[in-house]
């Protein structure tokens, strides 16, 4: 059985993923009803608030959803 190679025989590749990302996870609700969406933004290039239009399944329609607080 193999195992995965420990951090210090990968060469230091396996060290690329611990900065810390600019994306943080933003809630995405709907002005209709009370349906939420979850997605990524990179808070460096986009500075104003998030409006997607998306499927509400409760409304069977695409509305508007809006970042809200989490």
């Amino acid at each position: 059985m193999a195992y995965p190679a420990p951090l210090q025989e990968l060469g230091g590749f396996g060290r690329v993923f611990l900065h810390m990302s600019q994306d943080h996870l933003i809630r995405l609700k709907s002005t209709k009803s009370t349906t939420v969406y979850f997605t990524r933004k990179n808070r460096k290039k986009v500075e104003r608030k998030i409006e997607l239009k998306k499927y509400d399944p409760v409304t069977r329609k695409h509305e508007v959803f809006k970042e809200a607080k989490k």
